[in-house]
């Protein structure tokens, strides 16, 4: 294991499909060592993202476990990119097609998820009324570009998670405007409202609403920071852009969402003020509905 090393997602995105290769192959640590004549140990902290992967391990692995062109070639060139993707994206122009993570991917992958939510909910939370809405326009917002791959089952999979396994935690802020944001009808909103109140009630769950009164938020958007386990894993921000979602690894591009979620949390009502706010919105909502 290489001292000091920092794994990034591309990285880890190469790892994952190393670990997919030799899963699909059959074929064991000590079966993949006898045919590329290295150590089991070199195969199995590539596999995790452990150390860095060269070009030359994915060709050599993708001969061992009969891996496609097709196949291989994201790989090979993720593993490129993954040394210097400055010099890569120079060199290729972007032409190079990389293995890479949907937003939902990295997720599951994360222990802690620090989310600001300032135009519409996260995907975490929405009921299936509510997600229906926003997938169907009535939401002109960028929040839903990069979270297209989020479905039903991964949902499922988080909540279950978030209530029964205490490592998985989620801090999440919502700005006051998102209740009053109209997603689909009053009874929809009224429903998610009820829905976010019981989502907030999971032991790895804390919900805070930034009430107007907190004054304006200028210059920042919603976001989200996850965190991981392992110590190779820096936190990486998640933001939601008209071309798509886009990652912020480096300390310098983190640096400043950190601060700012920091300064909004401050600024929150507490969890048990929230839980009154939310179910006082949902209910007018269901008495405007009558």
């Amino acid at each position: 294991m290489s001292r000091g090393f920092r794994s990034s997602l591309l990285n880890r995105a190469v790892a994952r499909a190393l670990a997919l290769w030799r899963l699909e192959s059959g074929l064991s640590l000590s079966e993949v060592t006898a045919r590329v004549h290295w150590s089991p140990a070199k195969t199995s902290t590539m596999q995790n993202g452990l150390v860095p992967i060269t070009a030359a391990d994915v060709m050599a692995l993708a001969l061992v476990y009969g891996i496609d062109d097709v196949r291989r070639e994201p790989v090979f060139w993720g593993a490129q990119r993954a040394r210097d993707p400055r010099t890569f994206d120079l060199t290729t122009g972007g032409t190079r097609p990389c293995v890479g993570w949907t937003y939902s991917e990295v997720e599951a992958e994360a222990s802690y998820a620090r989310v600001v939510a300032l135009d519409v909910l996260p995907p975490l939370v929405w009921t299936p009324e509510y997600s229906t809405a926003v997938r169907g326009g009535q939401v002109q917002t960028v929040s839903e570009q990069g979270h297209c791959g989020y479905d039903d089952q991964h949902r499922a999979q988080m909540l279950s998670q978030l209530d029964q396994d205490p490592s998985l935690r989620v801090d999440l802020v919502l700005g006051e405007a998102v209740l009053r944001r109209p997603v689909g009808s009053a009874l929809v909103m009224a429903d998610q409202l009820f829905q976010l109140a019981v989502f907030a009630q999971l032991p790895g769950v804390s919900v805070y609403l930034m009430p107007d009164s907190a004054g304006a938020v200028a210059g920042i958007t919603s976001f989200t920071v996850l965190s991981f386990r392992e110590a190779q894993f820096d936190d990486v921000v998640y933001l939601d852009c008209p071309h798509g979602g886009v990652w912020l690894e480096s300390e310098a591009e983190r640096r400043p969402y950190l601060e700012w979620f920091g300064r909004l949390r401050s600024t929150t009502l507490t969890d048990a003020l929230t839980a009154e706010h939310l179910h006082r919105a949902a209910q007018d909502l269901k008495d405007t509905a009558r």
